[in-house]
């Protein structure tokens, strides 16, 4: 009776064993804030409630997250922390990042060191995982939420590990192969595929596009994944019902440009994997076109752009990898009517429980730095006209939390503006002061730890900018700040001659909009709407909650007004004299500018 209650409890317990394998194991987060101070709010927003604050340092346990917002506890206190200021790490080992290297080939995951282990899942070969142990010949991984295993032969061990230093948020849906059914179609004629008998089925939809080189593309990805498809199903899946379904979306820029994406769903049972293909054409020339003749060699924007749209994915723990774009990532791009749409097919660049999804950079955003030769795009590149209003937005004593929000509206209307940062702010908010630069925005010098300049000697005013230019400059690869803002409007013959040394203009304000006193958005709003005129220099803080929400009102106001937002180094470009190192400007005014 002992030998039987001893084996089934060994059965129970295997039983048991193999069922948390095969769903997946729960795992712990923790939050470890990265550094100055930050804030637990009651609800997911920067106007909510400060439920307490804590130092760098201090660590809490992460519930959930949106990829903005992580739902924490700690201690007996719960609310929300923003994502991007907590470093998340797991309670699991991490032995680095691996990518599996039958590219084109179908990936299986399964719950065991084995192959006698069920398939948990499947993906397309060249996937990321991360490695939590090694077992001999099998690597345990982990992709999103779940982990698996994988044979160690057919995965390839990255040096170093992946990064994440982004913050752009930006809209992005899931692509399914439901969704592209009704897809806009406008160029090509529709061809059909189908096998409706037997274990394997599929209903394959592709263009013609009448470009030679580009339905040859198009038809040999077809018949590659089909391929792929029906060898996994052979070799791992006989007996079993499988199906595959390719749809694709087909859009026509300016008359001329032919752009292609399928999408090509594989299920076996519940499981699902994903391959995508895309394609640009210009139908004057004949040519395929790839991610190279889109943008410059100089794709800095397109690739801040880009990290941003894919951070409310990138950052949530549950991704399973941190997963920094570079120019790969542009290989599944395309020509749209708004933007450049960002294919991102599941698990290759993002964790395969995230599907497939597709990120818009829109032209207005990414046109200057793309070469493609369509109306659509240059009519989008900024540019300044010296024969209409502008205006100069400036946003003191940041970055900060807040700085995001005010980033992502000048973003989304074109606009530019100077932050005037204090320097031992920069490592900190790193992340956000590329943020601005990768939108054409400034960076000016707000003085190291916003010390009264008038109150120290003239080599300690030289130190104070010179430390905050270096740790700018560190941190972009090279960015020259040429703007000083002086704390508190305090300035003196030493400060004018330690800026005309650096090269600097010293930038004063017209608007004062006491947003800093005031807290309050309504009048941060008034204040620059009823005061401004072409030429202003106005003075605001990206420290305050209510500043931001004023922006959001403010930016697109000010443009539907016909003012060019502009940063205090454009403004002052169109100068008659020009900028001059060491002086004063808190406007410019109409007779003193160019073409007005």
């Amino acid at each position: 009776m002992a030998k039987r209650l001893m084996v089934l409890l060994i059965s129970v317990f295997l039983f048991s064993l193999l069922l948390g394998m095969a769903q997946g194991e729960e795992i712990t987060y923790t939050g470890t804030v990265k550094g100055g101070s930050l804030h637990m709010r009651s609800e997911p927003s920067a106007s909510s409630k400060v439920v307490d604050t804590y130092k760098a340092g201090a660590q809490v346990t992460v519930l959930e997250n949106d990829g903005v917002w992580c739902r924490v506890q700690a201690g007996k206190k719960s609310g929300y922390m923003m994502t991007q200021y907590l470093e998340i790490k797991a309670d699991y080992p991490h032995l680095g990042w691996g990518r599996t290297e039958n590219n084109g080939a179908v990936v299986n995951v399964r719950s065991g060191p084995g192959f006698t282990y069920p398939v948990l899942y499947k993906a397309m070969g060249g996937c990321v995982f991360e490695l939590v142990e090694d077992q001999g010949a099998w690597y345990r991984v982990r992709a999103g939420s779940q982990l698996g295993y994988l044979e160690k032969k057919g995965v390839t061990v990255y040096e170093g590990d992946y990064a994440l230093d982004y913050s752009l948020k930006d809209q992005t849906d899931v692509i399914t192969a439901d969704s592209l059914y009704s897809a806009v179609r406008e160029t090509g004629s529709r061809k059909t595929i189908t096998r409706s008998e037997g274990e394997f089925t599929y209903t394959l939809s592709y263009p013609e596009l009448g470009v030679p080189t580009a339905d040859s593309a198009i038809s040999s990805w077809v018949q590659t994944t089909l391929r792929a498809f029906e060898q996994d199903h052979l070799q791992n899946h006989s007996g079993e019902k499988a199906s595959c379904a390719m749809e694709y979306q087909a859009l026509l820029l300016d008359g001329r440009y032919q752009s292609v994406l399928l999408l090509a769903e594989y299920r076996v049972g519940e499981m699902k994997t994903e391959a995508a293909f895309a394609l640009n054409a210009d139908s004057e020339s004949g040519a395929v076109l790839n991610n190279e003749d889109f943008f410059s060699q100089n794709s800095l924007l397109a690739m801040y752009c880009l990290e941003g749209a894919a951070t409310r994915l990138m950052a949530s723990p549950a991704d399973g990898y941190d997963g920094k774009p570079d120019a790969s990532w542009l290989k599944y791009a395309v020509l749209g009517r708004d933007g450049v749409q960002i294919f991102l097919p599941a698990g290759l660049y993002l964790p395969q429980a995230l599907g497939t999804r597709r990120l818009t950079l829109r032209y207005h955003q990414v046109a200057e730095c793309m070469t493609v030769d369509a109306p659509t795009v240059k009519s989008a590149v900024r540019v300044i006209d010296p024969t209409k209003p502008m205006v100069a937005l400036t946003f003191d004593d940041g970055p900060s939390e807040e700085t995001d929000r005010i980033l992502s509206a000048l973003l989304e209307y074109g606009g530019r503006a100077t932050f005037c940062v204090i320097g031992n702010k920069v490592d900190t908010y790193g992340d956000v002061i590329k943020r601005a630069l990768a939108g054409g925005n400034e960076i000016a010098c707000h003085t190291w730890n916003h010390t009264k300049l008038t109150t120290i000697s003239a080599s300690s005013i030289r130190s104070q900018i010179e430390k905050t230019t270096k740790a700018v400059r560190e941190l972009t690869g090279g960015y020259e700040i040429k703007v000083l803002r002086p704390p508190y409007g305090s300035i003196n013959k030493n400060v004018r001659t330690v800026c005309k040394d650096l090269g600097l203009v010293i930038a004063m304000w017209q608007i004062d909009t006491l947003d800093w006193s005031t807290r309050n958005t309504n009048k941060t709003y008034n204040a620059i709407m009823k005061g401004v005129k072409s030429g202003h220099i106005v003075l605001c803080h990206d420290l305050y909650s209510s500043t931001a929400s004023a922006m959001e009102r403010v930016i697109p106001d000010l443009i539907a007004k016909g003012y060019q937002l502009v940063t205090v180094s454009e403004l002052l470009s169109f100068h008659k004299d020009g900028p001059q190192p060491g002086t004063v400007y808190s406007r410019v005014d109409p007779e003193n500018m160019i073409g007005q």
